[in-house]
């Protein structure tokens, strides 16, 4: 299995972040859903593969990646999953991180859609300029990211909740679904730990 990848979606994306053109791009293997595919041409990336109704992507972006041979799969508009969703299943299975650019921003149904898809696909990683957002495990560890401000959203009740290394550390705590307790921690340690036995949670650190 490869390591890395990473795919585009259309969500909104302002390119011209630093963040953006810091990455490097030869380092991971490129996908699109649909309109992502707009987003990787402006950066001057080649994706393996673009896939989705189509219905988004530029024409220019479309004649380009097909002059370069780039593969094309296309679905039916009146489909039932999102091609946010289409490309997760056909990347996620081949590579142990993958990360996600473009579904931050935009129609809040989407946003809220691909948050649900953690869960499913626990080895993506949503990335802006600003934050990324990824699915907590039962017991992980987070490295090389001290000094950053740190979210637990539970997306059910929690049981039990430890964090080690944290400004604001927990001793198997049950977070309720509507707490707001996990806000806004601070990562005190090069490596800390999250343990909890059961839920749902996903975390958001800022950068």
């Amino acid at each position: 299995m490869k390591k890395k990848a990473i795919i585009f979606l259309s969500g909104r994306l302002n390119l011209k972040a630093d963040y953006y053109s810091g990455i490097k791009y030869s380092e991971y293997d490129i996908y699109c859903a649909d309109g992502g595919a707009d987003h990787a041409y402006n950066l001057g990336t080649t994706p393996e593969l673009i896939l989705g109704d189509l219905d988004s992507i530029s024409e220019e972006v479309r004649s380009h990646y097909k002059n370069l041979g780039v593969k094309f799969e296309k679905f039916s508009a009146s489909k039932n999953f999102t091609d946010g969703e289409l490309i997760l299943e056909e990347v996620t299975t081949k590579y142990e991180n993958v990360i996600i650019l473009g579904g931050l921003g935009g129609r809040t149904d989407h946003f809220l859609t691909n948050l649900n898809l953690l869960e499913k696909y626990q080895n993506i990683t949503y990335e802006d300029e600003n934050e990324m957002i990824f699915w907590v495990k039962k017991d992980m560890e987070i490295q090389n990211q001290r000094g950053k401000t740190i979210s637990f959203i539970p997306l059910t009740p929690i049981e039990a909740l430890t964090l080690e290394g944290f400004s604001y550390g927990l001793d198997r705590v049950d977070i309720p679904r509507s707490s707001s307790l996990c806000m806004s921690n601070i990562i005190d340690r090069e490596v800390v730990r999250i343990k909890y036995n059961n839920g749902s949670v996903i975390g958001i650190i800022q950068k």
